[in-house]
């Protein structure tokens, strides 16, 4: 079977969740290039970014470049690995897929709907295809809830509660600074927000029309100091009128397993998600489902494989990633002016 090649643009901040790692350990690719800079968005390396980047690809046996656009017209090169800050990924990802190379991103797209929807309408005349890490929607406790609501068991689903908090504190090596800020469409509702969205999306899958969203700083001075909030609260309304309440946040404190629940009320049953246990009435189903979060990942980027093989889609789509910038950009919207917003969704089709 085809060994795809992979090309690293982005090294630090941007670069640390190393999705390229991701994909060798599908055994189907191999990193052939590396390109960094400072110019890709803030990084935690400081004045070692270099010395880090070439200790990465010493450790891959990959090439240092120079120049992003060398890396993505290598003909060795299938697969492009985005891990810069929103601010700058349109571009790079737009000029990728008109080269006909997959692009794998984390969420989101851009920093805001414009840049999605170059990155959206670059991929419909590309050969290539996009994948963007977001949303728990493939641990096994949210599979679950998805089937539950597709089966009709809950009858017609009324109402969506999410809350999801990333806890410990902030992530060692990152500081928040105002260039960051300025890298990212809005602080935790973007990073932690865009994984409950997501999530929401693929269990309901119904566009969104409109929202209310309140952004707050609870816990760190580091964020208030920047212009980014620590924590957020949305309200999104439906197209068949269902609501969701989403609450997301950077927790300085641990919580003994993970700050996740889900729950899903529908006219004739619900179900709930709490950490690893999963609950569903009127069946009376208790069981624990745990999230082995290494697993699901090898599971999304194997799928991602097998969709750029030709067989089935990419996990979460550019197109979806549009959706999630629109459905942002509302959010943000409304958290400035304290008003309800609608959100304005683009044909995609």
């Amino acid at each position: 079977m085809k060994k795809y090649g992979v090309g690293v643009v982005g090294v630090g901040v941007w670069g640390c969740h190393s999705l390229e790692r991701e994909l060798v350990r599908t055994g189907r690719a191999e990193i052939r290039a590396i390109t960094y800079g400072d110019s890709f968005g803030e990084n935690c390396y400081g004045d070692k970014l270099r010395s880090k980047a070439e200790e990465h690809a010493s450790a891959t046996g990959a090439e240092i470049l120079s120049d992003w656009r060398e890396l993505i017209a290598r003909p060795d090169v299938d697969i492009v690995s985005a891990m810069l800050c929103p601010k700058l990924k349109a571009e790079i990802i737009v000029e990728a897929l008109r080269h006909g190379k997959h692009v794998v991103t984390d969420k989101p797209l851009g920093l805001g709907v414009g840049d999605a929807k170059r990155i959206v309408e670059a991929e419909k005349n590309s050969s290539g295809k996009g994948f963007m890490l977001a949303g728990y929607q493939k641990r096994p406790g949210v599979k679950r809830l998805i089937e539950a609501a597709m089966s009709g068991v809950l009858g017609e689903i009324k109402a969506l509660s999410i809350r999801l908090n990333f806890m410990g504190g902030i992530y060692p090596g990152f500081v928040p600074t105002t260039q960051w800020r300025s890298e990212v469409p809005s602080g935790e509702m973007t990073t932690i927000g865009s994984h409950a969205i997501i999530t929401a999306m693929k269990i309901m899958r119904e566009p969104v029309r409109r929202i209310y969203a309140v952004a707050k700083n609870d816990f760190y001075a580091e964020y208030a100091a920047v212009g980014a909030e620590d924590y957020a609260i949305m309200n999104l309304q439906f197209a068949s009128g269902a609501v969701a309440n989403i609450s997301i946040g950077r927790l300085p404190y641990r919580i003994a397993g993970e700050d996740i629940l889900i729950e899903l009320t529908g006219s004739t049953g619900y179900a709930c998600l709490k950490g690893a246990s999963f609950e569903l009435w009127p069946k009376g189903i208790k069981e624990e489902v745990p999230a082995d979060p290494p697993k699901v990942l090898a599971k999304s980027f194997a799928a991602f494989i097998a969709a750029i093989d030709g067989h089935g889609d990419t996990p979460v789509s550019f197109t979806e990633g549009l959706r999630l910038q629109e459905i942002l950009e509302a959010a943000i919207n409304s958290a400035k002016t304290g008003d309800e917003e609608p959100v304005i969704e683009e044909d995609c089709k």
